[in-house]
């Protein structure tokens, strides 16, 4: 029994070598459903990550409606056959249909017979040609000729078919290129899109939109992304959940986008069901999306921030507020409160209130030069007693010492 293990251990080393001397670039492993640590990941603001085209509060800010962490824990199941296909992501030619050198997801039987699965291209990243093939950034006026890339890749026991997520647009089903489940049939080598996740407002999660000018002018239109976010020493480590059953009848994924159950957005545990009783796609497990302490309805379900009442910081005063600067609160002083006041978090959460800045309290206050051993003044120099400035020692204006 141990030799047959040893024997089999060492086969699995030397097929790595020869793969290796091959120039074949392994990315995932079907049998356990999820990609190597080798695999490339999008590039910032690629791949559906958000483009906000506001950095404040109102409509474009998404700490309101906020979706919660969610954290794949479990691992994948063990098929009962090691599977017969591997696939890899790879920006070679070795099949003679992609001239562009464009990443493809590539699949690699036992025999040694290679198949591009996805022939895709290069993409328009932005502008007016979005999503449009390119060859170079003259192809993309106001934006960007950009690779795409194949988060994960697994396959059933048989190696009959491949589901693989990409952010390309090999089926034409995907315009605004966010990550979207596809299956590749070996017996048949046809391609099938199985998710289409249309993007969405990032101020209001219910509404569709394709550009950002869908949304308005202080909003922006976000992406599909099927990953998650697990903490490591290191920073996060992005996880697709990409698993197959070895019968390829259950197949889960990560998604924060809508296939079908997710009108909030939160990144969502997914399960499709190929056959049998129960056939479709399903919501397994969902984070949810909960609204952030700063508003009215702190803790409770939320679709958009419509749903979470009086936002202080968002710039509008609400009948409960004093005030409300935006954000940044203290950030000069807004004309609903007195002279040399300064707005700030209330006693409730939706609350905004003014207040008056204390001299003499150590902390260096909106309108305040210097408060106390503040450490602002020079050697020889303490904070005066209006802590607007700083005078000499022993002076009749100074009311601190000075270390």
């Amino acid at each position: 029994m141990e030799r047959r293990a040893l024997a089999r251990l060492a086969g699995v080393a030397s097929a790595a070598t020869l793969l290796a001397l091959g120039s074949w670039l392994l990315v995932a492993d079907p049998s356990l459903g999820r990609g190597a640590p080798g695999m490339r990941q999008p590039t910032a603001g690629r791949g559906g990550q958000p483009r906000p085209l506001t950095h404040g509060y109102g409509g474009g800010y998404s700490g309101v409606c906020r979706p919660a962490r969610w954290r794949p824990l479990t691992g994948p199941e063990m098929p009962i056959r090691r599977a017969t296909v591997r696939c890899f992501e790879s920006t070679g030619n070795q099949t003679g249909d992609n001239p562009a050198l464009s990443t493809q997801a590539f699949l690699a039987d036992a025999s040694g017979r290679l198949t591009n699965m996805t022939k895709d291209t290069l993409r328009c990243v932005e502008g007016p040609n979005e999503g449009k093939p390119c060859m170079g950034r003259t192809d993309c006026p106001a934006g960007q000729c950009e690779d795409m890339h194949v988060l994960d890749c697994a396959a059933d026991a048989r190696g009959r078919a491949v589901y693989f997520i990409f952010d390309g647009n090999p089926t034409g089903q995907n315009p605004d290129l966010g990550d979207e489940l596809f299956v590749f049939d070996t017996k048949k080598a046809e391609l099938t899109q199985l998710t289409n996740q249309p993007g969405w407002c990032n101020g209001d999660r219910t509404k569709t939109c394709d550009k950002a000018s869908d949304c308005g002018t202080t909003d922006s239109c976000l992406r599909a992304t099927m990953r998650g976010d697990r903490s490591s020493s290191s920073g996060p480590v992005l996880r697709t959940g990409l698993e197959v059953s070895a019968d390829r009848r259950l197949v889960w994924f990560l998604s924060n986008g809508d296939p079908g159950g997710n009108p909030s957005h939160a990144l969502t545990q997914f399960v499709l069901v190929t056959k049998g009783k129960g056939k479709g796609l399903k919501v397994a497990g969902s984070a949810g999306s909960y609204c952030a302490a700063n508003t009215a309805n702190h803790g409770q379900a939320c679709a958009s921030s419509s749903d979470c009442g009086a936002i202080c910081g968002d710039g509008m005063k609400d009948p409960t507020e004093q005030c409300d600067p935006g954000f940044g609160y203290g950030g000069g002083n807004p004309t609903t409160c007195a002279p040399g006041d300064y707005c700030v978090p209330g006693g409730l959460p939706d609350q905004c209130t003014c207040k008056t800045p204390v001299c003499g309290n150590g902390i260096v206050e909106p309108g305040e030069f210097c408060d106390g051993e503040s450490k602002r003044c020079a050697r020889g120099f303490t904070c005066a007693s209006d802590c607007r400035s700083c005078v000499p020692m022993g002076s009749p204006s100074s009311a601190f010492l000075e270390d």
